[in-house]
C-alpha cells in the first residue's frame, strides 16, 4: 500500500455566485502569492466535458467494471486512524487496497472515477471539505481543496464536478457550482433557485426535480405558513440543461406532499431510466392513528414514456423494499424481497413481468444485489469482512444462472 503522499493543488479562484451571496466563502482560497480575484461571470455557459455521470453519496460505487469502496482505518487497538481506499476487479476476482490515507480527522463522503482517478469528497464536520485524488494506477496523490462543508456533490464529467447547496428550497434559494478537476478553480452554476435535487443523467441532459409554487422561493420561515403553502405546491421532474442548469421540458409532476388516490397517499421519486422511458417509484401510504405521514403499505413503478403518456407497470410490493437494479447509467431490472426479512428475491422486467427468483446461497448472507456488470454479469454483496476494516466481500454470478435460481458464484479474493 502506498505512503501518504499529497500534493496540494490551491485554488485559484473565488466563487462568484450572485444569487447565493452568503454561500460564496465556501469554496474560496488564496493563490500562492496574492489574494484570489473574483471568478468574472462566464461568457457563455460552459458545456460539459465528455461523458455526464451521476454521482451518489455512498461509500461503494460502481464505475465500468470497477467497484471502489471506502472503509475506516482502525489500528492496533481498535480507534479509528483513517480511510482506506479498496479497489475491486470483477475481471480478475480480485480486491485490493488501494490507498490509505492517514487522517482520522476526515471521512469519505462520496467519490467519482474520471479519467482514471479516483476523487474523494473528504470532510471535517462542517468546517472544511477536500477532493483526494487516486490514480487508479498507483501515481501521485494530491488533493484539491473545497472549503467549509456546504455543498453536495450532485454530477461529475472528465473535467468537472458539479454541485448544489445544502441550503436550498423550499426554505433558502438553492445554489450550483462546478469545480475544474485540472486547475481547482470553481465557478457558479447557473441553476434555478427553486431547484430540489438533481437526480440523474439522461440523453440530451439531466434530470432535475424543482418546486413550483405561487408563493416565491424561498418560503416563510413559519413552520405552519410554510407547510400550507407546499401543501398546494407542485414538485416537477424536468429534463434539464446540463450546462446552463435550465429546464427544457416536464417531464412529470405530483403534489409536493404526495397524490391522493381513495384512501391512499401515493408518494412518487425518481428511479432512473431506460432510453428514453423515465421510471418513478409510487410509495403508498395510508393514514394510521398518531402518524400524520401514514404507513407505508405498498410500492409500485410509473413508467413516463417520451410522448408523455404514463404506465403503471403491472405489480405492486407490498410492504417490502423494492429497487432498481441499474447497468450503468439505464435500468434494467426491478428486484424486491418476498418478505421482509427474507433470503430470495423476485426480479421483474420493465414491463413488470416476473423474470426470476433466486435465493442466497446456502450459508451465505447476501442481503444487497449490487449491480449489473457491462457483460451481463451481476454482483453480489457477501457481508463485511472483518479481517479487512471490514471491507465489503463480493461475488459474481452470470445473469441467466441468476435469475434462474443458481447459487453458483464466484467470490472475489483479497489480495494485498
Amino acid at each position: 500500500m502506498k505512503t501518504n503522499t499529497l500534493i496540494p493543488l490551491i485554488l485559484t479562484a473565488a466563487l462568484a455566485l450572485s444569487a447565493c451571496a452568503s454561500a460564496a466563502d465556501s469554496a474560496t482560497t488564496a493563490a500562492p502569492a496574492e489574494t484570489a480575484a473574483a471568478t468574472p461571470e462566464p461568457t457563455a455557459a460552459p458545456e460539459p466535458v465528455g461523458e455526464l455521470h451521476t454521482l451518489a453519496e455512498t461509500g461503494q460505487n460502481k464505475f465500468g467494471n470497477v467497484i471502489c469502496q471506502t472503509r475506516p482505518a482502525l489500528d492496533d487497538e481498535g480507534n479509528f486512524s483513517g480511510t482506506v481506499i479498496y479497489k475491486t476487479d470483477p475481471d480478475a476476482r480480485q480486491t485490493t487496497a488501494l490507498y490509505e490515507y492517514n487522517d482520522n480527522t476526515y471521512s469519505p463522503l462520496c467519490q467519482f472515477l474520471a479519467n482514471n482517478t479516483l476523487y474523494v469528497v473528504m470532510c471535517r464536520d462542517d468546517s472544511d471539505t477536500k477532493l483526494l485524488a487516486v490514480p487508479l494506477d498507483g501515481g501521485e496523490v494530491w488533493e484539491i481543496p473545497l472549503g467549509p462543508n456546504t455543498w453536495s456533490a450532485r454530477l461529475y464529467d472528465d473535467r468537472y464536478i458539479y454541485f448544489i447547496s445544502y441550503s436550498q428550497a423550499p426554505t433558502s434559494p438553492t445554489c450550483g457550482m462546478r469545480l475544474d478537476l485540472q486547475t481547482g478553480e470553481s465557478e457558479k452554476w447557473d441553476i434555478p433557485i427553486e431547484t430540489y435535487d438533481v437526480l440523474g443523467v439522461t440523453d440530451g441532459g439531466i434530470v432535475t426535480s424543482r418546486i413550483v409554487s405561487d408563493y416565491p422561493i424561498p418560503l416563510p420561515s413559519d413552520s405552519e405558513m410554510r407547510s400550507a403553502i407546499m401543501q398546494n405546491s407542485t414538485l416537477e421532474f424536468d429534463l434539464t440543461d446540463a450546462a446552463t442548469g435550465q429546464p427544457i421540458q416536464k417531464i412529470f409532476e405530483s403534489s409536493f406532499n404526495g397524490t391522493r388516490e381513495g384512501d391512499e397517499t401515493i408518494q412518487y421519486s425518481y428511479m432512473g431510466k431506460n432510453g428514453s422511458d423515465y421510471y418513478f417509484l409510487a410509495t403508498h401510504l395510508k393514514p394510521i392513528s398518531g402518524n400524520p405521514y401514514g404507513d407505508t403499505v405498498g410500492s409500485s413503478v410509473l413508467c413516463v414514456h417520451s410522448d408523455g403518456t404514463q404506465e403503471n407497470l403491472d405489480f405492486m410490493v407490498t410492504q417490502q423494499p423494492l429497487r432498481e437494479m441499474h447497468q450503468n447509467e439505464e435500468i434494467r431490472w426491478f428486484i424486491a424481497p418476498t418478505s421482509y426479512d427474507a433470503d430470495t428475491y423476485i426480479v421483474y422486467d420493465l414491463q413488470g413481468n416476473e423474470i426470476g427468483r433466486t435465493a442466497a446461497p446456502t450459508g451465505v448472507d447476501f442481503d444487497i444485489i449490487e449491480y449489473l456488470l457491462d457483460d451481463g454479469r451481476v454482483v453480489l454483496s457477501l457481508g463485511d469482512d472483518p479481517a479487512h476494516n471490514y471491507v465489503t466481500r463480493y461475488a459474481t454470478i452470470d445473469a441467466d444462472a441468476f435469475l434462474n435460481g443458481s447459487t453458483e458464484y464466484t467470490e472475489m479474493e483479497f489480495v494485498g
